[in-house]
């Protein structure tokens, strides 16, 4: 019941209390060291075997017909896209910074990250704001310095983050940033495991079943499909305890 209504801006923070206390036993693992895509599998799988009615609904503009619809679809249809890491989850690369060369240990994000960059993305500036462009591009380079460690670099996790971001900072753009942002692409590619989902500035976006367009299909013509990328809000999957099912409980 301490989840319900859980604060949609703390979601990370409430994710790894919420795994770690599901844990039971002497081999724990801190939800705060699993990757992004492990954390919300887990809840998505708790949800799905936890749940009699696993509909979630969206709602989107069609670009095929330009008018809004709304979407119903099955959690547990997702189950269609998880996949397994049968590989360590790192890859090495050698990028230089100014010149000179760095070894660079490329990893998915980690709940560590993720709370961070939720803390980050909660604290922009509106976008009307002069300032929210810079924050925005501010974000985006501790997003990649979450990503891009160093062979050698402290034990403290911001200490540690916040020396990469400074060298990031440095880069020349279009020898040093840009094939280090290639090779983070092409790592969460190859790395890609639990269900299907893109990170970008802090928001992780489940990608769902093809739906069809209703406006579509008729007297004759051609079926119109949308692959939708819908933001994945870890609070939609936490226990939803309804305050009514204690109407009369003392009666």
């Amino acid at each position: 019941m301490s989840y319900s209504g859980a604060d949609p801006e703390q979601e990370e923070i409430l994710t790894t209390r919420y795994l770690n206390e599901l844990q039971c036993g002497e081999n724990k693992f801190d939800a705060a060291l699993w990757t992004a895509q492990d954390r919300r599998t887990a809840l998505w799988w708790i949800f799905c075997n936890s749940r009699i009615d696993t509909t979630l609904t969206v709602s989107y503009q069609c670009l095929h017909c330009k008018k809004d619809h709304y979407y119903d679809y099955d959690a547990r249809e997702l189950d269609m896209t998880a996949g397994v890491l049968t590989v360590e989850a790192f890859e090495t690369v050698s990028i230089p910074v100014n010149g000179q060369s760095y070894e660079w240990v490329l990893k998915p994000l980690d709940g560590r990250a993720m709370e961070h960059l939720e803390i980050a993305h909660n604290n922009l500036p509106p976008p009307t704001d002069l300032s929210y462009k810079e924050e925005l591009i501010n974000l985006r380079i501790m997003e990649l310095a979450h990503q891009a460690h160093l062979s050698e670099q402290p034990e403290n996790f911001m200490a540690a983050a916040q020396i990469r971001y400074e060298l990031i900072q440095q880069m020349a753009i279009d020898t040093e940033f840009s094939p280090l942002v290639a090779r983070i692409e092409l790592m969460n590619r190859r790395l890609a495991h639990g269900l299907a989902m893109n990170i970008e500035k802090g928001i992780s976006n489940l990608l769902l079943p093809k739906h069809i367009c209703p406006n579509s299909g008729k007297e004759g013509t051609a079926s119109l499909y949308t692959r939708l990328y819908t933001p994945f809000r870890n609070h939609n999957f936490f226990p939803d305890f309804r305050s009514q099912w204690m109407a009369g409980i003392n009666n």
